[in-house]
């Protein structure tokens, strides 16, 4: 069989399972999709349904953090008249348009979902998995499994699979009810009602915000402070497109300091109840426009950790505590774990997360012909990380790339989990997007070097360097590079500026003659005053 005949499998349809899909295609790989809902978008695919929970949803007002510029694909831009910061719809609509540009659908067995994955009887020789799927209609028969073996499997099936839900004294004698916002999708169902929302991050502070519209009272109980911005920054740019930089005129050190000074400066009262004691990137920030103007109207009243919950309420760590409590949101992360059964050791989780090289690979594989896409959380956009993964993977799969031996994968894994261990707090493990994606970059050939190309394009250097930095630069050189790259460098300010022009601004009317009339008057009037002063 030859290298560019093997035979991929790709667990999940999201953003990571469409770049996987893509990019298999990309080297002559022959990707086969096992996605079990009806259509592509994971996460970004709105469904009322939560009945069946099928699967994860973002909420219903559910709007991008990240602005598009730093969010796409590095081949795909999202079209220059949509908004900045994207409603779910547009996320999902531009999935379908990325499967649709390069016919991504037909090789994607949608309604179908993994039961089990595990190697293949020879696989100590050939490197080969077996995929085991069931139609997602079907509940328990057996009969309706059909296994397939492959030549390898990217397992992108997200980091939002399981729900966790903490264990506080008396939750079981709690008599309202207990969600997790896994199962949260619109206000309706919370009018007229006092509810709690446990957490701090982003899911959290869009709950919150969004449930305060209807709810009687919502509380926001945060074990920790946080730090929090605005997607809007100065001059009404994106956040990112400032913050996303390659270099900055000053020291990185000197520019986090002033971007603190800076957040306390736009926020600071609300910074009374949510003070962090971590520092700024030890977690996530969370972003949100509606949370500031909840928190000061009252809708939102920001409280502590829970200490316990009684019958009809719960009592909150610093003593004070909440009656007639109707619903409790639990915003409180997820469990990494996959979403069907695995027969492979190197998946197992001894620590609550699998060991991967690069955040890609697993350890203590013989071949190099599995790998777990999506398991990374940026501080920014996940399309490029995700994309950049799964070119890499299709390159090792392919043969065009080689892994470094297992010691040296195990050490530098250690080497990063101590790292993430030192700089984030308990159960926060992040990337910089930009050292991330320059990293696997630098694995695949597609780094530009700068220095070379500055003296073929200065310009086009100077924007890499010191502008946003935008996927495109991922596209300049090596494998898969593009001359749309180029131009969608160029053009970033452009698309930015695109959506806001929605009214057209006429030609300013020339008042040249009212000041001459004006400047004419008030000489005539000083000329009385003379004149009667003289008299």
């Amino acid at each position: 069989m030859g290298e560019s005949s093997k035979k991929v499998a790709i667990i999940g349809c999201g953003v990571t399972g469409l770049a996987a899909v893509k990019c298999c295609l990309d080297e002559g790989l022959q990707p086969t999709c096992f996605e079990r809902s009806d259509g592509v978008g994971g996460l970004w695919y709105y469904c009322d349904d939560t009945e069946r929970k099928l699967k994860a949803s973002v909420y219903r007002s559910t709007v991008t953090n990240t602005s598009k510029e730093v969010t796409c694909y590095s081949d795909f831009p999202f079209p220059k008249e949509w908004p900045n910061f994207l409603h779910n719809s547009y996320v999902k609509k531009y999935c379908d348009m990325y499967a649709d540009e390069f016919g991504l659908k037909k090789h994607i067995h949608f309604s179908t979902k993994v039961t089990c994955l595990a190697q293949a009887p020879d696989y100590q020789s050939n490197g080969r998995w077996v995929v085991t799927t069931q139609p997602e209609e079907v509940v328990s028969r057996d009969e309706e499994e059909t296994s397939q073996e492959f030549d390898a499997v990217m397992i992108c099936t997200g980091m939002f699979n399981n729900p966790y839900i903490p264990e506080f004294p008396g939750l079981d004698e709690f008599q309202g009810k207990i969600m997790h916002s896994h199962e949260y999708r619109r206000p309706e169902a919370f009018e007229g009602k006092r509810v709690v929302v446990v957490g701090i991050g982003n899911s959290a502070g869009d709950a919150a915000a969004d449930v305060s519209r209807l709810a009687s009272q919502v509380f926001l109980s945060a074990r920790r402070g946080a730090w929090m911005m605005n997607r809007i920054v100065d001059y009404g740019i994106p956040w990112d497109l400032q913050v996303s930089r390659r270099y900055f005129w000053i020291p990185t050190k000197l520019y986090l300091t002033l971007f603190k000074k800076e957040l306390r400066r736009r926020l600071g009262m609300l910074y009374n109840p949510l003070t962090p004691a971590h520092d700024l990137g030890a977690c996530e920030m969370l972003i949100s426009d509606d949370l500031p103007g909840c928190i000061l109207n009252g809708a939102v009243i920001v409280k502590t950790n829970i200490a316990r919950f009684t019958k009809k309420g719960v009592v909150f760590e610093d003593g004070t505590s909440e009656d007639d409590v109707d619903v409790v949101i639990m915003a409180t992360g997820y469990k990494d774990t996959l979403p069907f059964q695995v027969d492979c050791e190197a998946l197992e989780m001894p620590e609550g997360h699998v060991p991967l090289y690069k955040l890609l690979f697993p350890l203590g594989l013989k071949h190099s012909t599995l790998s777990v896409n999506g398991a990374c959380r940026p501080f920014g956009g996940v399309m490029p990380c995700v994309e950049l993964q799964a070119r890499w993977a299709a390159r090792v799969f392919k043969g065009l790339a080689e892994l470094p031996s297992q010691t040296e994968m195990e050490a530098e894994v250690k080497a990063v989990d101590e790292a993430m261990k030192n700089a984030f707090l308990p159960s926060h493990r992040h990337v910089d997007p930009l050292a991330y994606c320059n990293s696997l970059a630098s694995e695949i050939g597609v780094r530009p070097n700068f220095l070379k190309l500055f003296f073929s394009d200065p310009v086009l250097t100077l924007r890499c360097l010191f502008g946003p930095h935008v996927p495109y630069q991922f596209r300049l050189v090596g494998p898969g590079s593009k001359k749309e790259a180029r131009k969608a460098i160029n053009t970033v300010w452009e698309r930015v500026l695109e959506p806001t022009k929605t009214r057209p601004v006429y030609p300013k009317v020339d008042d040249t003659h009212y000041n001459v009339i004006f400047f004419l008057l008030c000489v005539s009037v000083l000329a009385v005053v003379a004149a009667r002063l003289l008299m």
